[in-house]
C-alpha cells in the first residue's frame, strides 16, 4: 500500500473516531438536558400542585359554616373576655402610641381609618396599628395573631377563609372585622403564651336602643379575649356579644 493510500485511511480513521466522539457527545448531551428538563418538570408540576391543593383547601373552608372553621369554640383555649376602662377616645395622633394593652383594644389612634374593605392582611401587609385602632372606635371588631400562627399554613388558611367569607358580605357593617397579625415590632406578646386575640371597643350599647351621638354612653371599655388557636365560633360568639354599633361611634353605621 502507498504511503498516501496510508495516510487516507488514517484521516478516514481519525474523523470517523471524532464523528463517533462527537455523536457520544450529543448523545450525553441531550441525556443531561432531558435529565434537567424532567427533573424541573417534577418541580413545577409539585409546585404547581401545592398551589392548587391549598387554594382548593381555601376554597373549601370558604364553603364552610363560620362556626366549623377552625377549632371548636370549647377545644381554641380561650380565656374569659378581659375587659378595661377604655382611653383615647376622639384622641388622633399622627406618631406611634405605645399601647398600655397588647394588642389594643382602646387608645389615641390615627385620624383616619382602614377603608380599603379587606378582610385579611398578611404578615407585611398590614398598616399601621393606630390605623386600625381607630377602626375599633367605629365598631370593628380586630382578629390579630402573632407570628407563631403566620407559620402555620393551615391555621393561616383558616384565617383567609374566614376573611372571604366576610368579603362575600360586602359592606354589610354587621361583618365589620379585620385579621391582622401582631409582631414582636409592635410591643409585648399576645397576654399568657396565646397566639390569637380578638378585641372591641366597646360601649356596652343597649341592643334595645339605636346608637346616636346623642345617647352615647358615657364610658367605654377595651374588650380583649385571648385564644390559644383560631375559632371561627369563638370568634362569632365574640361578634354576636359585641356587634359592629357597640362602640363611642358605631352609631355612624346607622
Amino acid at each position: 500500500m502507498s504511503k498516501s493510500n496510508k495516510n487516507r485511511d488514517r484521516r478516514e480513521m481519525v474523523e470517523q473516531m471524532r464523528k463517533q466522539a462527537k455523536a457520544a457527545e450529543r448523545r450525553r448531551t441531550l441525556t443531561v438536558i432531558a435529565a434537567c428538563v424532567v427533573v424541573a418538570l417534577i418541580i413545577v408540576g409539585a409546585a404547581v400542585w401545592q398551589i392548587v391543593r391549598e387554594q382548593q383547601q381555601k376554597e373549601e373552608l370558604a364553603n364552610e359554616k363560620l362556626t366549623d372553621i377552625g377549632t371548636a369554640a370549647e377545644q381554641a383555649g380561650c380565656a374569659p373576655v378581659e375587659e378595661q376602662r377604655a382611653t383615647g377616645s376622639g384622641e388622633h395622633v399622627t406618631t406611634p402610641v405605645d399601647y398600655d394593652i397588647v394588642p389594643p383594644s382602646s387608645g389615641p389612634h390615627n385620624p383616619t381609618t382602614v377603608e380599603s374593605g379587606t378582610h385579611f392582611f398578611g404578615p407585611g401587609e398590614r398598616p399601621d396599628v393606630g390605623l386600625l385602632v381607630h377602626n375599633l372606635e367605629h365598631g370593628w371588631s380586630v382578629v390579630w395573631y402573632d407570628e407563631t400562627v403566620a407559620d402555620d399554613d393551615e391555621q393561616l388558611g383558616q384565617l383567609e377563609a374566614t376573611a372571604a367569607k366576610f368579603d362575600a358580605e360586602g359592606s354589610d357593617p354587621r361583618f365589620n372585622m379585620i385579621i391582622a397579625p401582631w409582631t414582636e415590632e409592635d410591643g409585648e406578646s399576645i397576654p399568657d403564651g396565646k397566639h390569637i386575640a380578638f378585641s372591641h371597643w366597646s360601649v356596652h350599647q343597649d341592643p334595645n336602643v339605636v346608637p346616636s351621638r346623642e345617647n352615647l354612653p358615657s364610658e367605654s371599655f377595651g374588650v380583649s379575649q385571648y385564644c390559644d388557636s383560631f375559632s371561627g365560633a369563638a370568634l362569632e360568639r365574640f361578634m354576636e356579644k359585641y356587634p359592629y354599633d357597640d362602640a363611642p361611634e358605631g352609631y355612624l353605621w346607622h
